[in-house]
């Protein structure tokens, strides 16, 4: 397969729409590669910046090394062969282990990796240095992209944030979707030129200096999203606004009752919002975390019809 020519991604490139990849599982809870390739085909045409694998929406703490393997394979041909550059998630536990996935990544053509500081103890500022720096050595040419997650145990302040910008050329961006307007600024202040990311939120965050979105919404109408995406960085906030409450409306209304009242994780939700969507990705997650129902993916596309119309994506109107 040809891989299409894919502008690379630096701190002044990477913006936009990113959409999060879902891993569909068979019954066995093996990888359905030929599921993956389908689901990646179908975001051609939607306006997309790009797609990514890993995080906490694509299980990566569920995949054994062969899976990431085959995972990172079919993501790297089948998103390029559709004109999108693709992220690879490389987060593991170790140092060691990063790299192990960064070496896979690379070998795949990844255009970047987005990985989280290793979790299972809370990193101190010298730890997050050496991390950073010894997979960004790995990494070489590839850009790296800082998952800042509170699973993480720790965030990554202003001071540190700013001496990694300027230590590691090849850091690139952030995925923060927990970082405030303040917050943003503040590092924007000691970073000025690193994309920093955020989720669905850009009415507030790009006029503040945020460069776009990882997003999970994408995976229920990925079209309103963009479009939101797009009025935003034009100015266009009072034409923009309907529609970001819209989007705002139907992530605390429809998504986040899941979690507070039902108990699901992330993974979970974001495979209901998917398969409402009209996505073959399966409601399955990895054990021992638990998975939506036929029923949830009914009960939020009822939400949708009655509060939220405007966001049915085509097949549902």
């Amino acid at each position: 397969m040809t891989k299409t020519k894919i502008q690379p991604l630096t701190r002044k490139s990477l913006r936009g729409v990113w959409s999060a990849l879902i891993v569909p599982w068979t019954a066995r809870d093996t990888f359905n590669a030929r599921a993956l390739a389908k689901e990646i085909q179908a975001h051609q045409g939607l306006g997309l910046s790009g797609l990514y694998t890993g995080g906490t929406t694509g299980e990566f703490y569920a995949q054994d090394d062969e899976t990431f393997a085959q995972i990172t394979k079919v993501a790297c041909q089948e998103c390029h062969a559709i004109g999108l550059p693709v992220q690879i998630g490389v987060s593991a536990l170790s140092t060691r282990t990063v790299i192990q996935r960064i070496k896979i990544a690379n070998k795949f053509g990844a255009d970047g990796l987005q990985v989280a500081l290793p979790f299972w103890l809370e990193l101190k500022d010298n730890e997050v240095k050496r991390f950073v720096h010894e997979i960004a050595a790995a990494a070489g040419k590839t850009p790296i992209i800082l998952y800042l997650t509170g699973r993480s145990k720790r965030k990554i302040g202003p001071a540190l944030f700013g001496q990694l910008a300027k230590e590691v050329p090849t850091f690139i961006g952030t995925k923060d979707t927990g970082l405030d307007v303040k917050g943003l600024k503040a590092l924007l202040r000691k970073a000025p030129d690193i994309a920093i990311f955020g989720g669905e939120d850009f009415y507030d965050k790009l006029p503040a200096g945020g460069k776009g979105g990882y997003c999970s919404v994408t995976g229920f109408n990925a079209a309103k999203v963009v479009e939101l995406y797009n009025l935003c960085v034009a100015g266009k906030l009072k034409e923009a606004k309907p529609l970001n409450d819209a989007v705002h409306n139907f992530l605390y209304g429809a998504l986040v009752p899941m979690v507070s009242k039902q108990g699901l994780w992330d993974s979970a939700i974001d495979r209901i919002q998917r398969v409402a969507g009209g996505g073959n990705v399966g409601l399955r997650c990895q054990s021992p975390y638990r998975s939506g129902t036929d029923k949830d993916v009914k009960r939020v596309i009822a939400w949708c019809r009655k509060h939220t119309p405007e966001l049915l994506p085509p097949h549902l109107q």
